[in-house]
């Protein structure tokens, strides 16, 4: 299977039990997150999230950094917080490379910070130091990093746009990609085909999910506003071959009917 879900649809249940509960709904792959309660430092050892991953006949080849726990924020213009974000960001590689991630997806900038004009070349050029620091590292542990579009409410947050994004990685490593969101696109005023094609070649991965168009809605594709059929169109032509992953999320009430859900978009999508 080429699409895979996110374990936000899980994010309120213990790591084992999300894992369990995804591989009894079909799905064979997964995109494993760093956050608390899951794959957050020292909550579990990697080898026997492994093994359970193993067990159940699931894979992870792609893991979301840590982006909310310990506030890391890559594109600090404080350069004692910079610093400390790239180590907080850092120390999720190597659990990840253990439980078999070959991608981890990262943030660029923090969210809600004072960007405005003024400032924003100085937050990109932290942002691009931060990006070349952690890149090193994972070429050590043999891991590819995708910087990911996140979210532009009208502020002047820099890096939302591949437009501003692919051209910050160009110079950089083989290793150092880009995952394209797409709602985070639509709500930042951009048209998912028009990011995924300028995203091109330097695309390792993709957060699939639905909005109303205002929020960060992390729907089911269909529930939307996204034109999907002509996306994931566009995707097939690219011949793109890494994980398509539907980054949803449920309430515990919701969360079987929301899986499966995401389960038949997958299977309709091939």
């Amino acid at each position: 299977m080429r699409y895979g879900v996110s374990m936000m649809v899980f994010a309120h249940a213990d790591l084992e039990a999300a894992l369990r509960r995804i591989a009894a709904s079909g799905f064979d792959r997964i995109e494993i997150n760093s956050e608390p309660p899951h794959l957050c430092s020292g909550e579990y050892d990697p080898r026997v999230v492994r093994g359970w991953l193993d067990d159940l006949g699931l894979r992870a080849p792609v893991g979301h950094g840590l982006f909310s726990h310990d506030n890391p924020n890559a594109a600090a213009l404080d350069e004692a917080d910079r610093r400390r974000s790239v180590e907080i960001m850092a120390s999720c590689f190597e659990p990840l490379v253990t439980v078999g991630a070959e991608v981890v997806v990262l943030h660029p900038t923090g969210y809600a910070k004072d960007y405005c004009d003024d400032n924003r070349q100085a937050h990109v050029d932290q942002a691009r130091r931060s990006m070349r620091e952690l890149a090193k590292v994972g070429a050590d542990l043999g891991i590819r990093m995708a910087w990911e579009n996140l979210p532009h409410h009208g502020a002047a947050r820099p890096l939302h746009d591949m437009r501003e994004l692919r051209p910050l990685i160009e110079d950089m490593p083989a290793h150092v990609g880009l995952c394209l969101d797409t709602t985070h696109a639509v709500i930042a005023g951009h048209d998912p085909i028009e990011q995924l094609n300028i995203a091109s070649d330097r695309l390792f991965c993709l957060h699939l999910h639905d909005t109303d168009g205002q929020r960060d809605c992390h729907w089911v594709p269909g529930r939307g506003v996204i034109d999907w059929q002509q996306f994931v169109a566009r995707l097939d032509e690219t011949a793109f071959n890494g994980t398509r992953t539907l980054e949803v999320t449920s309430t515990p009430q919701t969360a079987e009917d929301v899986v499966a859900e995401a389960f038949g978009v997958a299977l309709r999508w091939g």
